[in-house]
């Protein structure tokens, strides 16, 4: 097998860990910003009044 061969096969496998890494990070990036956005939703809605045992039934735990 030619070096040459060998050099570019690596390099391109470089490139993809790189790009794999990059996305990883991408990804729990957006997850980290999709909780703290439902975090803020939740904590923006007002309190339920529990009169009659209304909003008994409502799970907001995340």
């Amino acid at each position: 097998m030619d070096m040459s061969v060998v050099g570019s096969v690596m390099t391109q496998q470089a490139k993809v860990s790189t790009l794999e890494k990059v996305n990883t990070h991408l990804l729990k990036s957006n997850n980290e910003q999709a909780e703290q956005q439902t975090a803020q939703l939740l904590d923006s809605v007002a309190p339920v009044n529990n009169e009659e045992g209304k909003g008994t039934r409502i799970d907001v735990h995340v």
